[in-house]
């Protein structure tokens, strides 16, 4: 009969996690920071100049990893890299969605604070790398 008993506590209280884990879920899909986040996206990956600029940035240094790894880049390689990266951060879609991520991650290390605070429990750890930091 105990064992009966742990058993539906069990359930009930899993259950109920999983309940307010779906609230919290669709109550932080509705703020203004997420909502923000994922127009900011939705317009920095539909641009064009801004993806074909990051992909010359990315290719450029896929082409120098090796030489950055033993410290072998050298000033006009560096220079270049630099101006590319400068380049991709130029565009307002790609500031846009920097804001709004950093926005978002904010609001997300504040509920895992809260989370935190409320269960003994330091939620953003336990839960390893994360959007929260």
């Amino acid at each position: 009969m105990i064992t009966k008993n742990n058993a539906e506590i069990e359930i009930s209280t899993e259950l109920d996690i999983s309940n307010a884990i779906r609230d919290f879920t669709n109550a932080l899909v509705e703020t203004a920071h997420y909502k923000n986040y994922e127009s900011a996206s939705d317009r920095f990956h539909n641009d064009k100049e801004a993806q074909k600029a990051l992909q010359e940035y990315q290719a450029k240094a896929r082409d120098l990893q090796t030489k950055q790894m033993f410290n072998m880049i050298n000033q006009a390689e560096q220079k270049d890299l630099e101006r590319l990266w400068m380049t991709f951060l130029g565009f307002k879609s790609v500031q846009d969605f920097f804001e709004a991520q950093e926005a978002f991650q904010s609001l997300c290390r504040d509920c895992a604070q809260v989370i935190s605070d409320n269960c003994s429990l330091d939620y953003a750890t336990s839960c390893g790398s994360s959007c929260c930091g």
